[in-house]
């Protein structure tokens, strides 16, 4: 049986993946609005810009389950350095962007060797008792969001130099993350997978779905955070363009709105969610959260002047703040520690596929219908969650007995 870390070792590993992965966000959320603005700036619409940010989430549809096994045989600082090292390289190319052609090859080699989320979900399970995993998932979302805070705003304001800047500074973040992690994080998986074998299995997790499957709950839940993905990505993979549709934003305006996002995340991921936890259970937390982002979707359908939109930005920031990290971690409660890679590797070529079709549903539907109807369906998904929610989790739990995630 593997040993438990005391708490000191523990806190010290959560504290240096904190800051690993405050770099990344840092370094990709300072571009991340930018990219669908160097779509129009080379001359394509939003269809054809809602093509190109698909080819990340496709490439990311074979790289993760693969990269999720390959960590639970070789570990995850392994790989946690060479998807950083893949990262790095897909900046200096998004820098280097003059034609359609290079923005093409940034996001190929980002999307198909820089899967690190799949890897930094399987350490944080590895070093974490279970019944802290809400509250440890909580604060990883909230180094998201502080990450959310700092990296719009530096990428708005280099934009003030060149629109290459932003794409260069995040170059450089990206390097100062994989030197955190080849110096300060220690290895975390102990007990690894005895032998590696690929098959199109493992491209196309077909076998691992089948075994996660097979439990009501666990079925349940990986459903019910691919609809969740899917409602929010659709609309916030388009929102610039949306934006710059509706409201006539510019990226510097985008930019702060994402910042706004990170500044009442960390508030609400770092403060208000444990204190909410302590009065109401998970479930009826996570209800909350997305009758907070129907509502946000609603307003936005009306929301025409800029400073307007901050307001239900609020309600958005609270809603995805809430209900991703009691998902993430309901999900990782429900399998063993040496499983957890596999299980996210499923779960992200799940959301891999929701995010190769939502840019290009959101495309269609921003370059052919009002803009009205983008918020408007992610709305409606979201309300879809509400339904399966009863139906695919609390029914099951309810009927068979099975163990209370």
């Amino acid at each position: 049986m593997e040993p438990k870390l005391s708490e000191k070792k523990f806190e010290k590993r959560l504290l240096i993946i904190f800051l690993i992965q405050f770099t990344e966000v840092l370094g990709f959320t300072s571009v991340l609005p930018l990219i669908p603005f160097l779509g129009l700036s080379l001359g394509l619409n939003a269809f054809e810009i809602g093509l190109i940010l698909s080819i990340f989430s496709i490439c990311q549809l074979f790289a993760s389950p693969i990269t999720g096994k390959i960590s639970d045989r070789y570990g995850r600082k392994p790989l946690l350095l060479f998807s950083q090292i893949s990262t790095f390289i897909g900046f200096i190319l998004l820098g280097l962007s003059s034609n359609v052609w290079i923005l093409i090859a940034a996001r190929l080699v980002d999307g198909l060797l820089g899967s690190n989320m799949t890897v930094t979900q399987a350490y944080i399970s590895d070093v974490t008792n279970p019944k802290y995993r809400t509250k440890t998932f909580g604060y990883s979302s909230a180094v998201f969001g502080a990450g959310l805070i700092f990296g719009p705003v530096i990428g708005g304001l280099l934009l003030s130099i060149n629109f290459s800047a932003p794409f260069f500074f995040a170059a450089g973040i990206s390097l100062l993350s994989i030197i955190l992690v080849f110096i300060l994080l220690p290895e975390s998986l102990k007990r690894r997978e005895d032998k590696l074998e690929f098959k199109f299995g493992d491209i196309i997790p077909i076998k691992e779905a089948k075994y996660f499957f097979k439990s009501a709950v666990i079925r349940g839940l990986i459903i019910v955070f691919f609809i969740y993905n899917f409602g929010f990505m659709l609309f916030i993979n388009t929102f610039p363009l949306f934006a710059e549709m509706q409201i006539n934003a510019t990226p510097q305006q985008v930019s702060f709105y994402m910042a706004w996002i990170g500044v009442l995340r960390v508030i609400f991921q770092s403060v208000l969610i444990n204190t909410i936890l302590k009065k109401l259970s998970e479930n009826k937390t996570l209800v909350i959260g997305i009758f907070t982002m129907i509502f946000a979707m609603f307003f936005l359908i009306f929301s025409t002047n800029y400073w307007i939109v901050y307001l239900p930005f609020f309600f958005l920031a609270f809603g995805t703040g809430v209900a991703r990290p009691i998902l993430t971690s309901k999900l990782t409660n429900t399998v063993k520690k040496e499983e957890t890679g596999s299980l996210f590797g499923v779960v992200n070529s799940l959301t891999s596929i929701g995010q190769i079709i939502t840019p290009i549903l959101g495309g269609i539907m921003l370059y052919l219908l009002p803009t009205l109807i983008l918020p408007a369906l992610s709305a409606t998904i979201f309300v879809l969650i509400i339904i399966l929610w009863k139906w695919m989790i609390i029914t099951p739990i309810n009927e068979k007995k099975e163990p209370i995630i």
